[in-house]
């Protein structure tokens, strides 16, 4: 398995391997042996991206890899050239693999039909379709709280409709057959298709939750309908301590970011105790390097 475009096309074992190098790159670091020395593999982000970028340009670097980070922005695609041909053009100067972020939904259909199949892709985002290793990172962080996930209950708040990595989140878990999943959030951001799903909260009807899953209005992927009225969203669902003690949650917070401090969160408690924020960062790291070890 050498290409990862999404979550459905992983089998268990292998993300069950994923996750036990995760734990000994992490037990280990820095310590990690080089098996990417001598090979080049190519960054090419069309959108804006920090945790995603960075983790995996730390993890290849520490690996050994040389990386290249190509710029659509500075690139021969302002003067006219194909996405189709920036690809051969990389490919032809022998790059082993590629990290790939686009704002297109299930691109990595195209790329991966171009690609030979010695040479590696993980796709790092495609539009609102997939974030597979953002969803692996996550249910890695609940798995350290919860070992059988059966039994976990997550909340997922916000913006579901235009998140990407929901639905690879919600197909990874049910690989480990989890399904006490509900969402929270004004209706224009939820659509039907995400059940159970409330829009308003009541007194203590998040006292048994797990996990709130908390994510930002994604307003740069919202069409002319997407109405919103960001002033009732920070009244009704901005997670703060007034919402936490009327919803009677007592369970972990996390955000795959970045977070929009005082929108769909405040800073206190966003570095609250019970805040997975930068555990999910830095897991992103350790799993990061383990898929580009095992891709190999």
């Amino acid at each position: 398995m050498n290409k990862i475009s999404d979550i459905a096309s992983l089998e268990k074992d292998f993300i069950d391997n994923i996750f036990d190098l995760t734990s000994n790159i992490r037990n280990k670091w820095p310590k990690i042996e080089q098996v990417g020395a001598g090979k080049t593999v190519c960054f090419l982000f069309w959108e804006p991206s920090t945790r995603t970028k960075l983790s995996f340009e730390h993890a290849a670097k520490r690996l050994g890899f040389n990386v290249l980070d190509f710029s659509p922005e500075s690139s021969s695609l302002k003067k006219g050239e194909s996405f189709e041909d920036t690809i051969l053009t990389l490919l032809a100067m022998k790059v082993d693999g590629f990290i790939i972020r686009h704002p297109e939904d299930h691109i990595s259909k195209k790329i991966i039909s171009m690609l030979p199949e010695d040479v590696f892709y993980i796709n790092a985002g495609d539009g609102n379709h997939a974030h597979p290793t953002q969803a692996m990172l996550d249910v890695y962080t609940m798995k350290e709280k919860f070992d059988d996930l059966s039994t976990m209950k997550l909340t997922i708040l916000g913006d579901v409709n235009h998140s990407r990595v929901i639905p690879s989140q919600i197909e990874l878990l049910k690989k480990y057959s989890c399904a006490n999943i509900n969402f929270v959030g004004p209706e224009s951001l939820i659509s039907k298709k995400f059940s159970p799903s409330f829009s308003e909260i009541s007194k203590n009807s998040l006292a048994d939750r797990d996990i709130l899953f908390i994510l930002r209005v994604q307003k740069e992927r919202f069409k002319d309908d997407d109405g919103l009225d960001e002033a009732g969203f920070i009244k009704n669902f901005q997670v703060n301590n007034e919402f936490l003690k009327n919803s009677g949650f007592n369970g972990f917070l996390m955000h795959p970011g970045p977070m929009n401090i005082d929108a769909e969160i405040t800073r206190e408690a966003a570095n609250s105790e019970n805040s997975l924020v930068l555990k999910q960062v830095e897991n992103g790291l350790y799993l990061r390097t383990a898929l580009l070890s095992l891709i190999l």
